[in-house]
């Protein structure tokens, strides 16, 4: 995509595409390692992933709710590339790449070349850091925003396929992709009712965690009580290939320090960046989104049951659930910082046995989705224009 498949993904003499270096990944849990460092630090390894993964599998980027008008218009950068989701005036949303993947610079600028997503004024930047919903009365007509997202002729954008699973949107950049039911043809049909409309948005808001997304994810299932009920069931329902579920928890089971122990909760990773904390009166929706090698947002937002009473704490995403969040982050951050200490300057070098264990069965159910995306080959679209040919005058 960004980046010319042709040239190869290699870092130090070594190619990062070769399936051997993952073999101790695949070994039987209890004896199989996290992912090999460079895949939480490498610049290089983050353009792989833009091929592999964020251009190739439906992407969580957030919920129908937050534009519920048409003209409204959710701006979102997956990968290397700054895309939006527009609702229509039918109502339906259509998905484009934005009219600029540079930022209308003439040129990458060089910090923007570093793998760290940019605080930049041009918003619509496939390098720069998103903007929350930008809503129709903002887009207006002739305006540096529209122009920004739209330019002149949206019809002439490249388009990106969109889809929903219940009241959350999901994308996909590759036009022969699979259908979202059929990516997650293994998701439970309780879960997919928990994710209906029926429900109202209480709270919505992002948190940064300095690491990388992929131990951020892992972070939520990092618990004993977790580690210990997945390992229970770990000849069922966690053999799933795209999803990860952790089911018959509560409240205090999660993290969560509420002052009732709500139960009946279920914690499902929908690969590779949607979290989900599920309870028949509320649902806790966290998007992973990366904004460098060892930074990310996690973008989460809170929606209650429409015809709920009880509160069961679901008003309080700035305090109990908050915290629980920040609890998630600085888990994460610890797992970065022991991952740098192992490869940081002066450090012995790095042995086969140095490599961590993975002692989660959904970071190990994680990495063997992460390996599967890495050897299956694709056909690159890297030449494709970034207009459609269905070109209206």
């Amino acid at each position: 995509m960004e980046f010319h498949p042709d040239m190869g993904y290699v870092e130090n003499d070594i190619d990062l595409t070769d399936v051997d270096l993952y073999k101790p990944t695949n070994l039987p849990f209890g004896q199989a390692t996290i992912l090999p460092l460079f895949s939480y630090q490498s610049k290089i390894f983050s353009d792989l992933e833009d091929e592999k993964l964020w251009t190739r599998n439906w992407i969580a980027i957030g919920s129908t709710k937050e534009i519920p008008n048409p003209g409204d218009l959710f701006p979102y950068t997956v990968g290397h590339h700054g895309i939006h989701v527009q609702r229509e005036i039918d109502g339906c949303l259509i998905g484009r790449f934005n009219k600029a993947q540079h930022g209308g610079c003439r040129a990458v600028p060089l910090q923007c070349q570093t793998g760290k997503k940019t605080k930049c004024s041009f918003t619509s930047c496939g390098y720069s850091r998103d903007r929350h919903v930008i809503h129709v009365e903002e887009i207006g007509e002739n305006t540096p925003t529209m122009h920004q997202y739209l330019g002149q002729i949206p019809e002439r954008l490249l388009p990106v396929k969109v889809d929903t699973l219940g009241s959350l949107v999901f994308i996909n950049l590759d036009q022969e992709c699979s259908d979202l039911t059929e990516s997650f043809k293994q998701l439970p049909n309780s879960i997919k009712l928990s994710l209906s409309n029926d429900f109202t948005l209480q709270n919505s808001e992002w948190f940064e965690c300095a690491s990388n997304w992929k131990l951020a994810g892992r972070a939520f299932f990092d618990n004993k009580v977790i580690r210990d009920r997945c390992a229970i069931n770990d000849e069922n329902e966690n053999k799933a290939s795209d999803i990860f579920l952790a089911s018959d928890l509560s409240t205090h089971d999660i993290g969560v320090k509420t002052a009732e122990n709500i139960g009946h909760v279920e914690l499902c990773w929908l690969f590779p960046n949607l979290i989900l904390v599920l309870h028949p009166t509320f649902v806790l929706s966290v998007i992973l989104q990366p904004t460098s090698m060892g930074a990310c947002i996690l973008r989460t937002t809170m929606f209650k049951k429409s015809n709920e009473n009880s509160d069961c704490d679901t008003a309080s995403l700035p305090n109990k659930w908050q915290n629980y969040i920040r609890l998630i982050c600085s888990n994460a951050q610890s797992m970065q910082v022991r991952t740098d200490k192992l490869t940081a300057p002066g450090a012995p070098e790095l042995a086969a046995d140095m490599i961590p264990v993975e002692t989660s069965i959904a970071g190990y159910a994680f990495h063997q989705y992460i390996f599967k995306q890495i050897e299956t080959a694709h056909k690159y679209y890297w030449n494709s224009p970034l207009y459609s040919n269905n070109i209206r005058r």
